[in-house]
């Protein structure tokens, strides 16, 4: 290729490159604050299921484009916000009081009753958990409501922040029933089935569907984000890719999602 031949090749290159950047320039960057627990929030590879779920309404915003900030837990998210060290926060639940607007509902956890297939009790309800030993989330007995705490036994129940550790002591036998969100649950079953000494972890298990929904929002500084992030939230809904989104994580782990 003779040289003027490459020098206008070269600056097809540059300006084709510039255009690019040009068009993301154009875009306001909005930071916004993540949570540190999987699969909802991967840090690594910033993706997990409300990662993903911001990622295709932004699509819909082209005015805007999403930089995370991984790691938060919600405390810590809220007072970032608060102090105006992020833009948005995710998981914002109702009963939080934060200045500025929210959107519509968008981020879902579905809290269950867990136990093994081998001499699975019937748990219908909250009130059948009563004489069952229980392990659980951190922070559980306040979390799930006082129906929850009245059928805590002191001496049969056990909370912990670490996910792996509850599905293992439920795995082990230790425990009756595991308590919390399913898609976590399954994830860390995963994470134990990847390690050849986790035997224990291939039992099969019965879920319990005893706990309402629990919806989240996300929270912005002015009414004009969160109008155009629910505008953009309500397409993906017509169009099948919210509920395909959590189908894909679903299905990552084998397992054949509750109706919502």
């Amino acid at each position: 290729m003779c040289r003027p031949v490459v020098w206008l090749f070269s600056l097809a290159l540059l300006l084709a490159a510039g255009g690019g950047w040009a068009e993301g320039a154009d875009k306001k960057s909005i930071v916004i604050g993540m949570g540190n627990f999987e699969p909802y929030f991967i840090a690594e590879s910033e993706t997990g299921i409300f990662t993903d779920l911001i990622n295709a309404v932004f699509v819909h915003m082209p005015d805007y484009r999403p930089v995370y900030k991984f790691g938060f837990g919600n405390t810590a998210l809220w007072a970032s916000y608060e102090a105006g060290r992020i833009d948005a926060v995710t998981n914002l639940f109702d009963l939080i009081q934060l200045e500025g607007c929210r959107t519509d509902p968008v981020f879902l956890y579905r809290d269950v009753a867990i136990t093994t297939a081998i001499n699975a009790p019937s748990i219908e309800s909250v009130a059948d958990l009563a004489g069952l030993s229980i392990v659980t989330f951190q922070g559980a007995s306040k979390f799930l409501g006082p129906e929850f705490t009245s059928v805590i036994s002191a001496d049969r129940y056990s909370e912990t922040e670490k996910p792996e550790l509850q599905a293992r002591m439920l795995m082990g036998g230790r425990y009756d029933v595991s308590v919390g969100d399913l898609l976590i649950f399954l994830d860390a079953r995963k994470k134990l089935r990847a390690r050849s000494a986790a035997n224990d972890a291939d039992f099969p298990i019965v879920v319990h569907d005893i706990f309402p929904q629990i919806l989240a929002r996300m929270g912005f500084r002015n009414q004009a984000l969160c109008d155009a992030f629910n505008s953009g939230l309500e397409k993906i809904k017509a169009s099948g890719e919210y509920s395909e989104i959590y189908r894909r994580y679903y299905q990552e782990y084998n397992f054949t999602p509750i109706e919502h």
